[in-house]
């Protein structure tokens, strides 16, 4: 198992030149992206098939923490004004000794592609932006939001090893994002303070999300994730309802999209047959 980690580690090293791990989501094309997960999936798979032999443990209830780093492509109306983006978060959950558990996750996410025209208004003839002191300005454009949900769901034993399962889950929560405009020497009023409200394109609304993939609890303890795929829909309208460059109000409704891929480190604490009793 560790060798076929390494292994993997050192060809994503490869193809990076030693950058971090979201550079290399950014380079591949999506298909690219796939091929790796369904690697990552066989590679954490395998340990599992082959310990099928070995004592299985009895199912507990179990308190667990997940830390997650996620890629993921937008659709919808999301699509026409961000390009792909990264998440990290959280959650907690609790799995019954029957494989169901119910969960809360929050997700914060980034992007550096604004595909919307922003703040036209504020450029000249020369596609410049003058500042109060006189002198060329620039503004930075960047995606922020988060997701936040209570999901329920099972885990299926597909596998010959009781700590390895197929997790599947359906929740609902909150989306928001919005457009983080940067102007770094405070020189453009126009975007300054409370008017930047009237920039920013905050947008939030209710969301149903669903959640496929792989997870892995070790006896151990030391060796405890997943791996699976997320998809969001988002239900969401604008928050200002003004624009002021583009002079129109914003009152539609929207439909946001999100599908992407998540990794996850899990922190489990077991519940045995005492429950004054906790085993880590």
């Amino acid at each position: 198992m560790l060798n076929l980690y390494f292994i993997f580690c050192k060809l994503l090293y490869t193809q990076t030149n030693g950058k971090p791990l979201s550079y290399f989501f950014y380079l591949c094309s999506m298909d690219q992206v796939f091929r790796y997960f369904i690697a990552l999936i066989l590679i954490i798979i395998a340990p599992s098939i082959t310990l099928g032999q070995q004592r299985i443990d009895k199912p507990k209830d179990a308190l667990l923490f997940h830390l997650d780093y996620g890629y993921g492509l937008p659709g919808g109306d999301l699509a026409k004004r961000f390009g792909n983006n990264f998440t990290v978060g959280g959650g907690l959950e609790f799995k019954f000794a029957k494989n169901y558990f119910i969960g809360m996750d929050y997700s914060y996410l980034w992007g550096k592609t604004v595909k919307e025209k922003i703040a036209r208004n504020l450029y000249n003839a020369k596609n410049e932006i003058v500042g109060i002191d006189n002198h060329l300005a620039s503004i930075i454009l960047r995606e922020r939001g988060y997701a936040l949900s209570a999901s329920l769901g099972k885990l299926f034993k597909i596998f010959p090893d009781d700590n390895s399962a197929l997790k599947v889950s359906l929740g609902g929560g909150w989306l928001q994002h919005k457009v983080r405009i940067v102007d770094d020497y405070g020189v453009v009023t126009q975007i300054l303070d409370q008017y930047l409200h009237g920039y920013d394109r905050l947008t939030n609304g209710f969301m149903t999300r669903q959640y496929i993939g792989y997870q892995y609890l070790s006896s151990n303890r030391r060796i405890n994730l997943d791996v699976g795929l997320v998809f969001i829909q988002g239900y969401t309208k604008s928050v200002r309802g003004y624009n002021y460059d583009t002079g129109l109000f914003d009152t539609s409704k929207r439909i946001d999209l999100f599908n992407g891929i998540r990794i996850g480190w899990i922190l489990p604490f077991y519940f045995n047959d005492y429950s004054e009793d906790i085993i880590y």
